[in-house]
């Protein structure tokens, strides 16, 4: 289970998992620390000291307490995956034309199929819903 100390708060201010880090996050805090090096922020031996510290950090909070007192650069951390996008669950337009020209379009050729003995009609609805499709396909391309 996550502790209260394995927590990061977000910039939004929601609480979110601490990370782990890799050789690309350590990098990234060499260079940010050579920076500060080279701005006469840090002398060689807190530099040295520092980087020792980001060799040893395992999550990106303890990466972040070796650059608490320091302004920026800072290393760039990635962010934790966000909650999933509702994205996939409104229906397309494409599908909204498509379930309209078929359920408003269907019943009206079948009604002057009947009256009118025209059942070719039957394929207005049917070939607007091809050709919407294939306008979608064309669009995405």
């Amino acid at each position: 289970m996550t502790s209260a100390e394995d927590l990061d708060m977000h910039q939004d201010g929601a609480a979110l998992p601490d990370l782990r880090i890799g050789t690309p996050e350590r990098e990234a805090a060499r260079e940010a620390l050579e920076e500060h090096l080279a701005a006469d922020r840090l002398d060689h031996a807190e530099y040295e000291q520092r980087w020792a510290a980001c060799r040893t950090a395992r999550s990106q909070a303890e990466l972040r307490q070796v650059f608490v007192d320091l302004p920026a650069p800072h290393p760039d951390l990635p962010e934790p995956p966000g909650p999933p996008s509702d994205d996939n669950e409104d229906m397309p337009l494409i599908a909204v034309a498509i379930c309209l020209a078929l359920l408003l379009g269907l019943p009206v050729t079948v009604v002057l199929g009947f009256a009118y003995g025209i059942w070719w009609t039957l394929a207005v609805p049917v070939a607007l819903s091809v050709a919407l499709v294939y306008a979608e396909h064309l669009r995405t391309r």
